[in-house]
């Protein structure tokens, strides 16, 4: 059975699920990748896709999905059964030869494929359509984490309860009595110990009725402990005479610990009575199972809060614009207070230097201070700032015990110690923001609040964070760049195209002029007017065919192309050639052309691209030499020669200095001096090719200097 219908499908049935819901928020992995399928199916406009994730340590087999246009299922009659993960083609039922169309995306982050089959138009798929299933890619990791972490936040609810369950097992197993009181000490939770032992239903000892079973002359006492405990939060432990089942009263020891909340007040009290009488248990004994149930309901609580914050924190990017400057300010205040009390976000500009992107604090009132911040970046690379290091080195920073000496050591000037000193910190957390192998800023958490500390659990979850962050800026700054080259591409089309038809209009108006000589009907033409015609065809021909040599050279240049033929070579020998052929041009100009070469100028080069060198470097002076003397200066030692074409022209901008090397780069408007702007490009390229470099020393108004070193 044929995999690709033998003739384009001219109507597309409805697909299934077209409502209103986002592609992205199923709440499982498997539906994220359904809906990834479909999603990567209508953007590229193909009959099939499928999305494969391979095996992991929670999914021995993979997982997979795949979408089939209506019109595709309807036209073929069968279905298409999920792609094994390993595969690199799917299986059709009934056997089926290998499809036309076919189109591979890997994921960035995650290790799985998108894979598009059959394209409607009945062509292969565009490179258009790869960079769109692309960027599609990198949203499709942001979605299939937050899945990730929704079941892991399931999983995480799930051992709560089942530590619930536990606690309450262990209660009925134990042989003492085990009960929970709220903050104050009442009891809000049932204990069926406590009812078995004393005989109380929950009725009566809920709330503060448990104080009935105890004997009347040790009220006053019990209720005074429970008081200067709660007030210290220290352990409570208290002996007392306790009435059992059987109304006689036997001598307990009840001893507490306290929950807290996050801002250190006490939660609930969990505790054990035990009866002196028939049960010893060490205190040591008890005091570590106390500990170990606080810990381990704390820490699986602690863990549930983080899963939820990191899924919240992943719907934020998910959901988030390629402009990622309101993303990262709603993310920076999603942090405070959950994580920390400051936030700063930076992020490295086009040039290198930081920028400060949001600034988020948790209490109202330093919203004053806060603009301080915001006006306060990292500093320059090679500063103390912790920022500044962070990104600098792509490594987390942590310090728990902020100390004055260490805000001395890493302020930049006494303004920034004061900043520091104003916002009060006592704990910093910065984390980078790392992508391809580099990094595109930091995130910064400060501590003020004494009851917050960090710890290692909570740096593994800022870096957690970081990499989702990350991962938005990068898809930014991808999307930046595709459009520039976009931009750039297109406006070399129409450069180019303008190029390479300015030749062809004089070259046409003389064939025309030639051939309506011929129909003159004279016998012959005269030689003088054949020669002019042809001296100006030829040039423009010349000129032509730089034009295409120069595109040509870039080719090879972008695909790894441009070889070397070195041969031992004078060079000064070469300049006087060039400079010779440029006389004519050069006194149309009006900028005579001058050699000044030393003694023995000779090494091991190639002489086609180090003439193209002179050739490019000659071009530009004459071009922008604004009609006064062009010199070129060949000198040299043993090792180097050094090549210096100077010109007394328009000049160069300072800004401009470091694009006129770039493909398509210029400094001046095409309009007036036109060119393709790949002479310089060229140029760098076959002097960095023999080893040697490139420099320009410029000054707006007063001429260029470019020089060519060499290694002989």
């Amino acid at each position: 059975m044929r995999t690709e219908p033998a003739a384009p499908l001219t109507q597309e049935l409805p697909d299934e699920e077209d409502g209103p819901r986002p592609a992205f928020s199923g709440p499982s992995a498997e539906e994220t990748l359904l809906r990834l399928a479909r999603s990567a199916r209508r953007l590229a406009r193909a009959h099939q896709a499928t999305v494969t994730l391979a095996p992991t340590a929670s999914r021995p087999h993979g997982v997979s999905a795949t979408s089939l246009s209506r019109a595709f299922e309807a036209w073929g009659g069968y279905s298409v059964p999920p792609l094994n993960p390993g595969a690199s083609r799917p299986v059709l039922e009934g056997g089926a030869e290998r499809p036309r169309g076919w189109l591979v995306v890997p994921l960035r982050t995650l290790e799985g494929h998108i894979h598009l089959f059959d394209p409607e138009s009945g062509e292969d798929f565009t490179p258009e359509d790869e960079e769109a299933l692309t960027g599609l890619a990198g949203l499709a990791d942001v979605a299939l984490e937050t899945a990730r972490l929704r079941e892991e936040n399931q999983a995480l609810r799930q051992e709560v309860q089942l530590g619930e369950q536990r606690f309450q097992a262990l209660a009925g197993a134990s042989r003492q009595v085990v009960w929970l009181t709220d903050a104050h000490g009442a009891v809000n939770r049932p204990s069926s110990t406590w009812e078995d032992f004393t005989g109380q239903t929950r009725e009566e000892y809920a709330g503060w009725g448990w104080m009935s079973a105890v004997h009347p002359d040790d009220h006053a006492r019990v209720a005074d402990v429970v008081r200067r405990t709660a007030a210290v939060l220290g352990p409570y432990e208290c002996e007392y005479r306790l009435r059992r089942r059987d109304g006689t009263y036997m001598t307990a020891l009840a001893r507490a610990l306290p929950v807290l909340n996050e801002d250190g007040t006490p939660r609930e009290w969990v505790g054990m009575t035990v009866n002196l009488a028939s049960v010893q248990v060490s205190e040591d004994e008890l005091e570590r199972r106390l500990r170990e149930e606080h810990a381990a309901r704390t820490e699986a609580e602690v863990a549930e809060q983080r899963s939820a914050f990191l899924a919240e924190a992943s719907r934020v990017l998910a959901s988030s614009s390629l402009d990622p400057k309101a993303t990262l300010s709603t993310l920076a205040w999603l942090t405070v207070p959950t994580l920390a009390d400051w936030c700063f976000v930076d992020v490295m500009d086009e040039a290198g230097a930081a920028q400060r992107m949001a600034v988020a604090h948790a209490n109202a009132a330093d919203k004053a201070l806060a603009c301080e911040v915001r006006d306060f970046p990292p500093g320059p690379d090679g500063s103390r700032h912790p920022t500044t290091c962070v990104v600098r080195r792509g490594e987390s920073l942590l310090v728990d015990d902020v100390s004055d000496a260490w805000l001395r050591k890493v302020a930049v000037s006494d303004r920034h110690y004061a900043l520091m000193k104003a916002v009060g910190f006592h704990c910093i957390m910065s984390v980078p923001l790392l992508a391809r192998g580099r990094a595109l800023g930091a995130l910064t958490f400060l501590a003020v609040r004494q009851s917050r500390r960090y710890t290692q659990a909570d740096l593994h979850t800022a870096q957690d964070l970081a990499r989702r962050a990350a991962l938005l800026l990068d898809n930014a700054i991808l999307y930046r760049e595709a459009r520039k080259s976009v931009l750039l591409r297109d406006e070399f089309l129409s450069i180019a195209s303008h190029e390479l038809k300015t030749p062809l209009t004089p070259l046409q108006l003389r064939l025309q002029a030639l051939r309506r000589e011929t129909q003159k009907g004279a016998a012959s033409i005269p030689t003088s007017l054949v020669v002019s015609q042809l001296d100006v065809v030829q040039r423009q021909v010349t000129k032509m065919s730089a034009l295409v040599n120069g595109l040509l050279d870039v080719s090879r240049i972008s695909s790894g192309r441009l070889t070397l033929d070195k041969e031992p070579l004078d060079l000064a020998e070469l300049a006087r050639d060039v400079v010779s052929r440029f006389s004519v041009t050069a006194n149309q100009a009006g900028s005579p052309v001058t050699l000044y070469a030393q003694d023995d100028m000779r090494g091991s080069w190639d002489r086609l691209r180090v003439d193209q060198v002179l050739t490019n470097l000659l071009t530009n002076a004459l071009k922008y030499g604004a009609g006064r003397p062009v010199a070129v200066r060949l000198s040299g030692d043993e090792v180097h020669v050094r090549i210096a074409v100077e010109d007394s022209g328009i000049g160069i901008a300072p800004e401009h200095l470091s694009r006129i090397f770039e493909r398509f780069g210029r400094a001046v408007s095409e309009r007036h001096y036109g060119g393709l702007g790949l002479g310089l490009y060229i140029t760098r390229q076959i002097v960095e090719s023999h080893g040697g470099e490139v420099l320009v020393h410029s000054t707006p108004g007063q001429g260029s200097r470019f020089e060519v070193v060499l290694p002989r």
